[in-house]
């Protein structure tokens, strides 16, 4: 579905055609926070970037959600810096990395090695384009198969701001739904099977 025939379908639920009850900004606004709802509930817009070793603490500032990091294909255990802290482990311990975690907006390696230049992969759920201008001139981000649910999100929103608090309850409790159903059949096991060594191992 293009951006255009989902305005329309919104404007229509509601005869605002004219943009009595809601604008194009705020359709682009509802449009951002329902596919950044989606990405961050499905794991949809995924990109890898690579990143030296070395660079690490790094910034991944456009996520949404990290879901795995690599190195040579292996992926590193995720852990946080609270349990870091909880077992007395030093930020600052050398050696291959094994875990990583995510801290004041960066991403770090455990143990961490300054000095390698090998690249690590980074997967992580980009955050959506905020649209803007013309709806011909933009796209949605996320898949097409939740366009429909980026539709209903928005109606919701216009029931909102139309001060119809049932209507928008009833609409949003149907984008809910569909949202766990695309979720569940999306999922899949992303983990190793076998147990990983122990942070406490680099003590």
């Amino acid at each position: 579905m293009d951006v255009t025939t989902a305005l329309l379908r919104v404007q229509r639920q509601f005869s605002d055609e004219y943009e009595v009850i809601f604008n194009d900004d705020d359709f682009y606004g509802w449009v951002y926070e329902a596919e950044v709802d989606i990405i961050r509930t499905t794991g949809s817009n995924s990109i890898t970037i690579s990143v030296a070793t070395s660079a690490f603490p790094s910034t991944v500032p456009d996520s949404v959600n990290i879901q795995r990091v690599t190195v040579n294909g292996k992926s590193l255990q995720r852990t946080t810096h609270e349990e870091m802290d909880l077992i007395g482990l030093s930020d600052v311990s050398d050696g291959t990395p094994a875990y990583w975690y995510k801290h004041q907006g960066k991403v770090y390696l455990y143990p961490q090695d300054l000095t390698s230049s090998q690249q690590v992969q980074i997967t992580y759920n980009k955050v959506p384009v905020i649209m803007s201008g013309l709806t011909s001139a933009n796209t949605f981000t996320v898949p097409t198969v939740y366009h429909d649910d980026v539709v209903k999100y928005c109606i919701a929103r216009a029931h909102n701001k139309n001060h119809d608090m049932q209507a928008e309850k009833a609409t949003m409790d149907l984008y809910d739904r569909n949202i766990s159903l695309r979720r569940d059949e999306s999922q899949s096991i992303d983990a190793p099977i076998y147990k990983l060594p122990d942070p406490m191992d680099f003590n």
